[in-house]
């Protein structure tokens, strides 16, 4: 039986906790602060990682890196940004002059963070950085680049501690200026909670956009629903309700080639947590052949991060897993046929934690970024080929 739920391992901060309890028996090697990826960009034949860095003086700080992933394997450069306290990145994408990267800030400790997306250029130097969301609890998660050189920026706002919203922020261009902002979420009794947020976004063919996340969930994140929602360029609803496909989170969002939306992340029955995968079409409607979300994972905890298409039509979804392991946690990747059939499943990790967050594919292999906590903290970053078979020489670790 799978005691423990994971909802949302890209809200860095509780990972973080659970982190630190673990790992506290090296004293001879890098110094435990924390590190980690959450992203991953393929770029000009460099990798950029969006994720976050601390040091003995510093909480964590939002941080990019740029990777040359060739024989050698050099970092190229590496920025921190946001305010004085804690700051990460969960998400990084191409702009017109460089990186886009989106997470939270925190100015002081004891306070709430807010939204924070930074422009920088191609070397990675800040161009401008903003904040959105005031004094409430506000964090970015997911953002696309629009046809028109706009963005929008997918998260939750909580304003209260027993209601959490998707918050979305529609921007304009590259100077960041703002066209809308919404919040989207159901509201519960004063007793009760009901949160909602948004984890992935993607631009929808012919204008607007599909959104996935935790929908109409408790307290502790129990009871949320998957699903899709579609909304216009301008902020409205498309669909009178979201489509909804079970219990869980949705957490990355993919168009096929066939013309279906591919939607992934964590199923929950009960106590039970299992990476799960489904397609619809563009009208929420389950894909052909797509009975229901097909699910994937032991007898021990399973989370899902991120999903792509493959070059094959077929899919691959990075996480974590606890019921095949070297040690405590490992990295988690499982492949499948375009129907969902699982080709294969394969761990990665050694004897402490080790957690895959974002994952591409790079002509005949995939590249995932995460974290790694055996003998320091590090940035993750590995290479394995199409079959699942670990390149010699990676996985790197980066501090």
């Amino acid at each position: 039986m799978k005691t423990r739920l994971i909802t949302s391992a890209l809200l860095l901060i509780p990972i973080l906790a659970v982190l630190t309890s673990c790992n506290n028996k090296v004293s001879d090697s890098t110094p435990q602060y924390l590190r980690g990826g959450n992203s991953l960009l393929a770029d000009g034949g460099n990798l950029i990682i969006a994720g976050y860095t601390s040091t003995s003086t510093r909480g964590f700080q939002a941080t990019l890196v740029s990777f040359d992933p060739s024989v050698k394997g050099d970092t190229n450069w590496t920025h921190t940004y946001g305010g004085s306290y804690s700051d990460a990145f969960f998400c990084v994408k191409k702009s017109k002059d460089g990186y886009i990267a989106t997470g939270f800030s925190n100015a002081a400790n004891g306070g709430a963070p807010s939204m924070l997306v930074v422009f920088t250029d191609n070397t990675g130097k800040q161009l401008k950085a903003l904040t959105y969301g005031g004094s409430a609890n506000t964090q970015g998660i997911s953002l696309v680049q629009n046809a028109d050189s706009g963005y929008l920026v997918a998260g939750f706002i909580q304003k209260s501690g027993s209601d959490r919203d998707a918050y979305l922020v529609r921007l304009k261009n590259d100077k960041g200026d703002t066209l809308w902002t919404k919040t989207i979420g159901a509201k519960g009794d004063p007793h009760s909670a009901v949160n909602d947020a948004a984890y992935g976004v993607i631009a929808a063919p012919g204008g607007g956009y599909f959104i996935t996340g935790a929908l109409n969930s408790g307290y502790n994140m129990e009871g949320s629903k998957i699903f899709l929602m579609k909304i216009s360029a301008a902020g409205k609803n498309v669909w009178a309700e979201p489509k909804v496909y079970g219990s869980g989170f949705g957490y990355s969002l993919t168009l096929t080639r066939d013309g279906g939306v591919a939607i992934s992340g964590s199923t929950i029955n009960g106590s039970n947590q299992d990476v799960f995968l489904v397609k619809t079409d563009t009208a929420g409607n389950l894909f052909p052949g797509w009975a229901g979300p097909i699910s994937y994972g032991g007898s021990g905890f399973e989370y899902g991060a991120s999903m792509i298409e493959t070059s094959d039509g077929g899919f691959a979804v990075t996480g974590i897993t606890e019921t095949v392991t070297n040690g405590l946690q490992d990295v988690y990747l499982v492949r499948t046929s375009s129907l969902g059939v699982k080709t294969y499943e394969k761990n990665f990790g050694e004897s402490d934690n080790e957690q895959g967050y974002g994952l591409i594919q790079s002509g005949t292999d995939f590249y995932i970024t995460g974290l790694s906590n055996t003998g320091g903290s590090y940035i993750y970053l590995n290479k394995v080929d199409m079959n699942g078979g670990q390149v010699a020489g990676w996985p790197k670790l980066i501090q």
